[in-house]
């Protein structure tokens, strides 16, 4: 799924946003931070950018395809700044405090 490899397709947000929650699904979470810099590392920096506060994040395009695809099964900590795993506990809706 590289970018670079030229007999493939061309890596698409989707592709990112199933990577992605395949690591959620094995890891149990993903750090934005960790999610950031393995994304630039195994499909480049086309679907990442710097905040115009110097945070590390992740292209809409990816975001968008990502909550699509766990919209049911991952939430997002907004303090810890990771996903993780839906829980019996977990209040209604994606993002918990």
């Amino acid at each position: 799924m590289s970018e670079n490899n030229s007999d493939a397709a061309p890596t698409t947000p989707g592709d990112v946003a199933q990577w992605m929650l395949s690591v959620i699904e094995e890891q149990g979470e993903m750090s934005q931070n960790n999610a950031y810099y393995q994304i630039n590392k195994q499909f480049g920096v086309g679907f990442t950018t710097v905040s115009n506060s110097g945070s590390p994040t992740i292209k809409g395009s990816v975001l968008n395809a990502f909550k699509e695809i766990s919209k049911d099964t991952v939430i997002w900590e907004r303090g810890d700044k990771k996903w993780r795993k839906r829980e019996f506990y977990d209040l209604p809706g994606r993002q918990q405090y």
